[in-house]
């Protein structure tokens, strides 16, 4: 047995078991998504306390309507499905937001993140680089940007990105190695 299978398998016994009101199987699957998922959602609102109430709110709405979910399918691009457009309704109703200055301030402070004790100076570099990745990710267009951003933030397979973004695979790789192209020449400019 392979370990994708038994990934799989042990997915699909998570989820059975929560839809039979296993509490702890419903912790397992947060464990199991929770870092990947709130890495994704931060490279598409750029705020790390939004990114948690996206993650938590996406989780709510899994716990609410895991009946639905067919185990033999995995809950992966269900979530990052739901996470990916509940960002982009929270990025819509923010562009008709006039931020205030400590809304400006939170968001700045949030987007370093961290946890890991650094020089200041380290910071710096590892901040400007990640701004420049993150920067050159918004220029690319959306369907690549989304594949990409799910496979490098997300942590997912291009499998799963292709139940995420409803697309056949093969599109799905093509877009992830057109926007690595793209991604490299914009990077080597900068």
């Amino acid at each position: 047995m392979c370990g994708l299978e038994s990934e799989g398998q042990t997915e699909a016994r998570l989820i059975e078991r929560f839809q039979k009101g296993d509490q702890e199987a419903f912790d397992a699957i947060f464990a199991l998504y929770r870092r990947r998922l709130l890495a994704y959602v931060r490279v598409l609102v750029h705020d790390r306390g939004l990114a948690e109430d996206i993650v938590q709110d996406t989780f709510v709405r899994l716990a609410r309507h895991i009946a639905g979910i067919k185990p033999s399918r995995g809950v992966s691009s269900w979530i990052f499905r739901v996470a990916k457009n509940r960002a982009i309704d929270v990025i819509r109703h923010r562009k008709f937001e006039t931020p205030t200055e400590d809304a400006i301030l939170e968001r700045s402070v949030n987007a370093g993140g961290g946890g890991t004790a650094m020089l200041p100076s380290d910071a710096m570099i590892g901040k400007e680089r990640r701004a420049e990745v993150v920067s050159a990710l918004d220029s690319l267009p959306e369907s690549e940007r989304n594949v990409l951003v799910l496979r490098f933030y997300g942590d997912l397979t291009f499998k799963e990105i292709s139940g995420v973004v409803e697309r056949p695979i093969g599109t799905v790789l093509w877009q992830a190695h057109r926007g690595i192209r793209r991604l490299r020449k914009l990077l080597d400019r900068r």
